[in-house]
């Protein structure tokens, strides 16, 4: 079987990692630790996703770092990025336009709404959901007119990893297919993505199983 060059023997390629809704970056060290050890360098974006509307968010936190993360890169190196959950639709919202010399190379996105939420459409219009999750929830919704849905295809060389194992069933009666708790698994889906795969793992967590790990580095190593 052929062996995978590793980064540090080519040029040192750098993975960007955008956390989900109501979370922060801690919730990514477990791609970081795994991502560092494979020789790639790691930008790990912490952003106020409470607080936040999706292009607040992208040009507030997500574009100034990138933008000092370009004046590091070696030459010739490029920026993969890694998402879970609402992470997904901030690197889509930042993509959609993304400057045209920018050294994009592969995202594997983790759980992605891609399509809206129907958690979202449930809890969209109730007061203390908004005071808690704040403005994206509205922007998560499954109609078509959404945010989420008005944000075109994904840039080439994109996995979609879903789950299918709810450990959360507060809102199964609201998903009428396979869902992870949080993200029903069609929903991922989205026009562009370089490939789909289902994992028996959960929405809360999937950033964390070693399986989902594993296929993270697996595409990401992958000889350009």
């Amino acid at each position: 079987m052929a062996t995978l060059p590793h980064p540090s023997d080519q040029i040192r390629d750098h993975v960007v990692l955008l956390h989900g809704l109501g979370r922060s970056w801690r919730a990514m060290l477990g791609v970081e630790w795994r991502m560092r050890r494979a020789g790639f360098g790691v930008t790990n974006v912490a952003y106020p996703s409470r607080s936040k509307r999706v292009e607040e968010i992208v040009t507030e936190h997500v574009e100034p770092a990138l933008e000092a993360l370009k004046l590091r890169l070696e030459p010739g190196a490029r920026v993969h990025f890694v998402t879970h959950s609402l992470g997904g639709i901030v690197f889509r919202a930042w993509a959609a336009k993304r400057p045209a010399d920018f050294p994009l190379g592969r995202t594997v996105m983790l759980a992605p709404p891609n399509q809206g939420n129907e958690i979202a459409d449930h809890l969209a219009e109730r007061g203390w959901v908004h005071s808690l999750l704040g403005p994206v929830v509205r922007e998560l919704g499954t109609e078509a007119g959404s945010v989420v849905n008005s944000l075109g295809p994904v840039p080439p060389e994109t996995l979609v990893v879903m789950g299918n194992q709810p450990r959360i069933r507060l809102f199964s009666h609201l998903f009428g297919s396979d869902h992870d708790g949080v993200v029903s698994v069609e929903r991922g889906h989205v026009e562009g993505e370089a490939g789909f795969e289902v994992m028996e793992v959960d929405h809360t967590f999937i950033m964390w199983r070693k399986p989902v790990l594993d296929v993270v580095e697996r595409y990401l190593r992958r000889e350009r």
